[in-house]
C-alpha cells in the first residue's frame, strides 16, 4: 500500500510542484523500492505463489515507467561527433554573492579562455570577478539591463541583441532572473540564455519561473544554449517540461555541482543545448569560494542540416 501511494505521489509531481520536489531524491528511493519489489517477486517465485507475483510485478512496471520518464534526459542528450562547425567554450558559474576568492575565480576563468561566461549571483564581492575579467571580456550584459542584476553574460565580442527576462528581485528570491543574448559565431547566430531560478522548496514557487521562462524565451532555432543555476535537478518533471518547451537537450548529464567544497551531491547547475549545438563536452571546474562548482562546456556550432 505504501509503495503504491509513493508511486502515485511521484507521478502527481507532473502537475504538483511540491510533489515534484520529492522526485529530486528519486536516485535514493527508487533503487530502494526496486530492491524491495525484487525481493517480493523472488520470494513469491521461489515459493511458487504465482498470485503473489501480480502486485509487485505491476508496481515494478510502474516504477520502471517512472524511472524512464524522469531519467531519460541523462542519457538522451549526447549528439554525434561533429567534424565541422565553429568550436566555442562556455563557462557557467554560480559565484556565490559573498565569494571570498573572487581573484582566484577570475584567474581560473581567464585561464580557461572561454568565449562566453555565464555568471550567477555576481553581486556584492562576487561582482569583482566580472570587473577583473573586463580586459578580456569587455561586453557585459545583465538580466535587467541596468547593471544591477546578479545574472549576467560576459563576452569577448558584442551582442547582436539582448533580451532582459528579469522581473523584479535581482537576488532571485521573488522573481525570475534570466536573459537571452544573441551573438555572431562563425557566421551563425547563437542565442545564450542565462538562468537562475528560485528554490522549489518549501513553498513550491518555482513553477512561476518555469512558466515565465517558457513564455519569454520559447522555442528557437537549434543554435541555442540554456545554462545556469536551476536550483533543480534534470530528472524532475518540471525540468523535463522546460527542456521540451525550449526545445533543448541536456548536455551536462547528471554532473553534480552542489555543494562545494565538501563533495557535490546534486546537479543543480545544468547546461542545455539546441539541436545545432554539436559534440558538447562538459567538465566540472574546481572549488573557487562558492557553494557551487563551475561547469565548462566545449561544443561546435553547426548548420542544422549537417
Amino acid at each position: 500500500m505504501l509503495l503504491t501511494l509513493l508511486l502515485g505521489l511521484a507521478f502527481l509531481g507532473a502537475d504538483l510542484e511540491m510533489l515534484d520536489s520529492f522526485n529530486i531524491a528519486a536516485p535514493v528511493w527508487l533503487p530502494i523500492c526496486a530492491l524491495y519489489l525484487g525481493g517480493k517477486i523472488w520470494a513469491a517465485a521461489r515459493a511458487r505463489r504465482w498470485a503473489n507475483l501480480i502486485a509487485p510485478a505491476a508496481l515494478s512496471l510502474g516504477y520502471a515507467a517512472l524511472a524512464l520518464l524522469l531519467f531519460r534526459p541523462l542519457w538522451d542528450g549526447a549528439s554525434a561527433p561533429a567534424r565541422r562547425g565553429e568550436p566555442f567554450r562556455v563557462i557557467s558559474f554560480n559565484l556565490y554573492k559573498d565569494n571570498p576568492e573572487a581573484h582566484a575565480a577570475a584567474r581560473w576563468i581567464a585561464g580557461q579562455a572561454p568565449d562566453f561566461v555565464i555568471l550567477v549571483e555576481a553581486s556584492k564581492r562576487a561582482a569583482k570577478v566580472a570587473d577583473l575579467l573586463e580586459a578580456d571580456y569587455p561586453h557585459r550584459y545583465d538580466c535587467q539591463g541596468n547593471g544591477d542584476c546578479s545574472t549576467m553574460i560576459l563576452s569577448r565580442t558584442p551582442a547582436l541583441s539582448v533580451e532582459h527576462h528579469a522581473r523584479g528581485d535581482t537576488e532571485n528570491r521573488r522573481a525570475l532572473s534570466a536573459m537571452t543574448v544573441r551573438f555572431r559565431r562563425g557566421g551563425r547566430a547563437l542565442d545564450i540564455t542565462a538562468v537562475h531560478l528560485k528554490r522549489p522548496w518549501p513553498f513550491a514557487r518555482q513553477s512561476f519561473d518555469f512558466a515565465q521562462l517558457s513564455a519569454l524565451v520559447g522555442r528557437r532555432d537549434g543554435h541555442h544554449i540554456v545554462a545556469g543555476d536551476f536550483n533543480n535537478v534534470p530528472w524532475t518533471f518540471a525540468m523535463n517540461r522546460m527542456a521540451y518547451d525550449l526545445d533543448v537537450r541536456l548536455a551536462s548529464g547528471g554532473m553534480r555541482s552542489w555543494p562545494s567544497p565538501n563533495g557535490p551531491v546534486l546537479p543543480l547547475d545544468n547546461i542545455y543545448v539546441g539541436s545545432c549545438v554539436a559534440s558538447p563536452e562538459v567538465e566540472r571546474g574546481p572549488s573557487l569560494g562558492s557553494d557551487h562548482y563551475p561547469l565548462v562546456m566545449d561544443a561546435r556550432l553547426v548548420d542544422c542540416d549537417d
